[in-house]
């Protein structure tokens, strides 16, 4: 479900993979400085993709429980190249952390968002 962003600030993940779950795609991310509690639960979220010209990048934004929002940078040179994989053409689910990747445990906590999928814009090109 899209919605009208009003951020005043997007966070750039500091690492990212691909991954998958019970036969379907999962991008993981961490980002350190992410300004939601990963322990929110979820009961309803909103999102729409933008895409920054001058900073050549798309900017995910989403809205949790019709309160808080937060963005994510994916410029092309950086975490941007998450979305040239062959996952990122098709539906897959958003995981989202605080902890650096290679500190991931079972108990780490983290947010979880299915069903995104990208509307990639014909001004980037990518």
């Amino acid at each position: 479900m899209t919605y009208s962003p009003n951020l005043s600030e997007a966070h750039i993940p500091y690492d990212g993979g691909w991954t998958e779950e019970n036969g379907k795609s999962v991008l993981l991310l961490s980002v350190p400085t992410i300004p939601i509690e990963v322990t929110t639960n979820i009961h309803k979220f909103s999102y729409t993709w933008l895409y920054e010209k001058e900073m050549d990048a798309y900017v995910l934004c989403i809205r949790l429980n019709n309160q808080e929002e937060f963005g994510l940078i994916f410029s092309q040179k950086d975490a941007g190249v998450l979305l040239l994989d062959t996952d990122a053409y098709g539906e897959f689910t958003l995981v989202v952390t605080k902890e650096h990747i290679e500190n991931l445990k079972v108990e780490t906590p983290y947010l979880s968002f299915p069903k995104i999928s990208l509307t990639r814009s014909l001004l980037a090109g990518w």
